[in-house]
């Protein structure tokens, strides 16, 4: 009886970590150092601790993640739905990378909570349904090892 009390109390004592306001046009992104400007992609990570890190996009919040997973203690990822702005979790949504529909820093990933949505705006942009796991992939495929390779092309240019 004893065992059942005491957890019931330590539960009861978490609090539950959700995600905290951005203030666009105020907050910086934790992985490009932008301001925050659109509410359709503004993104969050999550610490245990509460602690949150803000992002003006998918690709950012995605590239942070990759790049950081190991050494933090993260609690959730989240991403607005772009119809309703609302934040819902990063693993549950449904992206669409579409040309058609620019994102802050241009790799063009768009999350929705309904896969309904998702179609009318494939239907009108075209482009390529992707879950979270197919997100991180890409990010980490177009743009991190993009980003690392132009670092070693540079830095071998400039000991020549």
């Amino acid at each position: 009886m004893a065992p059942a009390i005491f957890l019931f109390i330590s539960i009861s004592c978490e609090k539950e970590i959700k995600p905290v306001p951005i203030n666009y046009g105020q907050d910086e992104c934790a992985y490009c150092r932008m301001k925050i400007t659109d509410p359709r992609y503004g993104s969050e990570i999550l610490l245990k601790t509460g602690k949150a890190y803000k992002f003006d996009s998918i690709e950012c919040l995605a590239a942070f993640y990759i790049e950081n997973k190991e050494k933090m203690k993260i609690n959730s990822l989240w991403v607005p739905d772009f119809i309703s702005k609302k934040f819902i979790p990063a693993e549950k949504a449904l992206y669409l990378h579409s040309d058609n529909l620019p994102s802050p820093m241009g790799m063009n990933l768009t999350a929705f909570e309904k896969k309904e949505e998702l179609e009318k705006m494939k239907e009108k942009y075209g482009g390529e349904v992707l879950n979270w796991n197919q997100v991180v992939d890409l990010v980490k495929k177009e743009w991190i090892q993009k980003k690392h390779k132009m670092k070693m092309h540079n830095h071998n240019h400039m000991n020549m």
